[in-house]
């Protein structure tokens, strides 16, 4: 037993130490972030702040260019989450329960294209969007997020869980197919759902390359290429950019804390078995 509770010790001990290393870059963040000019302006370094201000935050919004590329970041995340929710469930629905003609050829070249690096299809993509017309608006950043490959291979492998007989049950009572993707598969699939979410939400929010190579002009800017531009406009103000920083984190853990269970969850679960 007391092997037992040494070795409990020493692995809580090692996780906080690893738990403390890990925050502490977002600790010095937030402290940076609530520093007056004068702490900011001091040669040493400190992870102590004296005098705590909003100030940072309230210069930052003021300078008009936060506010507006968090709303453009909002919708775009938005707007990709949701389609690539809908989209990727329903192609991982046809791949995992329907049977079609080059199906499983068609699942391999899909899973193939997660091999390209995404800085190889750079000068293609931004080749391709410029032939469609699509440069310096958001489209780009919304239509490619619609049917990720990963999305797609995570909705098949969860949706090919589901047991058969419910869904023949379902088309013994006379179903449709969308009704069954929208009455059965959906409802069943909410832990997926969440994880393609989240991760769908954090790609498109976090994405800083395509934005560059796509957007010209500034009052289409998504937040990282603000929060990028802020050392060139304000140098020397470390807490303004960590205040940005701040800003741009902040609907990110929000999210994570309020669908955490579902996404242990969805990689804990092996999905529901033939009883």
């Amino acid at each position: 037993m007391k092997h037992g509770r040494w070795e409990a010790a020493t692995v809580y001990t090692v996780l906080t130490l690893g738990a403390l290393l890990m925050g502490l870059p977002f600790y010095y963040m937030i402290v940076t972030s609530l520093k007056p000019n004068t702490e900011i302006a001091q040669p040493t370094v400190s992870l102590m702040v004296h005098q705590p201000t909003i100030q940072p935050y309230v210069d930052l919004i003021d300078a008009g260019l936060v506010l507006r590329a968090t709303w453009n970041s909002f919708v775009i995340a938005l707007i990709t989450t949701v389609g690539s929710m809908f989209f990727c469930t329903l192609a991982g629905y046809a791949f995992a329960k329907h049977r079609f003609p080059g199906r499983n050829a068609l699942f391999l070249t899909l899973l193939a294209t997660m091999m390209i690096p995404g800085s190889v299809l750079l000068v293609p993509s931004f080749l391709l969007m410029r032939d469609f017309g699509w440069l310096n608006t958001w489209l780009p950043l919304i239509v490619p997020g619609l049917g990720g490959a990963f999305g797609v291979f995570l909705a098949r492998q969860f949706i090919e869980k589901i047991p058969d007989s419910l869904l023949e049950s379902a088309k013994l009572d006379g179903a449709s197919e969308p009704r069954i993707f929208w009455s059965m598969i959906l409802p069943l699939t909410k832990p997926l759902l969440a994880t393609l979410g989240i991760l769908t939400f954090l790609g498109s929010w976090n994405s800083f390359i395509g934005p560059l190579i796509i957007l010209l002009d500034e009052k289409k800017f998504t937040l990282p290429l603000v929060i990028a531009m802020l050392q060139g406009r304000f140098p020397g103000k470390d807490n303004m950019q960590m205040a940005g920083a701040m800003i741009s984190i902040l609907p990110v853990l929000v999210i994570f804390f309020l669908f955490q269970k579902q996404i242990v969850s969805s990689l804990a679960s092996s999905g529901l078995k033939e009883g």
